[in-house]
């Protein structure tokens, strides 16, 4: 594959719809794959309206690329939102089971609903226990996969305290994108 080559990505939230996502192609190697996307004006003003409305982001900003990165051995994927203008705008992983190849051109990953978002500042923002609370009572993920989402949400918190997260994965998107 070459840049700008697009790729299927397959994202199931367990009990909900799959999605499925087409993604320009950066780079890949044994440890991941990376896309990038420059967003269009609707699609961008749709998404910085809910990152707003979250509390992510700043009113004003808005998010004009995506760089994201789908480790195929780590419990996580790593997307990081810029402005138009290139400030770094946050970085946001869903947790979940590594990403699998399926193709050359398409990888699946199957979310565990809870979240993290990393603001520019160092702060660190858990999201969506309710939705995985939500998702172990009603059985649509198994026992594993819950202790799978727990351990990695505390091995990042930590890795966050200690300045590793996500400058360590972070190192996927800059030595490519710069």
């Amino acid at each position: 594959m070459k840049r700008g080559d697009l790729v299927r990505i397959e994202y199931i939230r367990p009990g909900k719809e799959t999605t499925y996502y087409e993604e320009d192609f950066y780079a890949q190697d044994e440890t991941c794959l990376r896309t990038f996307k420059t967003l269009p004006e609707d699609i961008s003003a749709r998404l910085s309206e809910s990152l707003v409305a979250q509390r992510l982001i700043q009113p004003g900003q808005q998010v004009g690329t995506i760089s994201k990165v789908y480790f195929f051995n780590e419990p996580f994927n790593l997307l990081e939102f810029r402005a138009v203008d290139g400030t770094l705008l946050g970085h946001y992983s869903d947790l979940g089971e590594p990403a699998i190849r399926i193709s050359p051109n398409e990888i699946q990953m199957t979310d565990l609903f809870i979240d993290l978002w990393f603001f520019p500042d160092g702060r660190l923002l858990e999201l969506d226990w309710d939705e995985f609370e939500e998702a172990i009572e009603n059985k649509v993920i198994t026992a594993a996969q819950a202790d799978l989402a727990r351990e990695t949400m505390q091995r990042l918190i930590e890795e966050t305290n200690k300045g590793i997260y996500p400058s360590k994965y972070t190192t996927h998107i800059e030595a490519e994108w710069k």
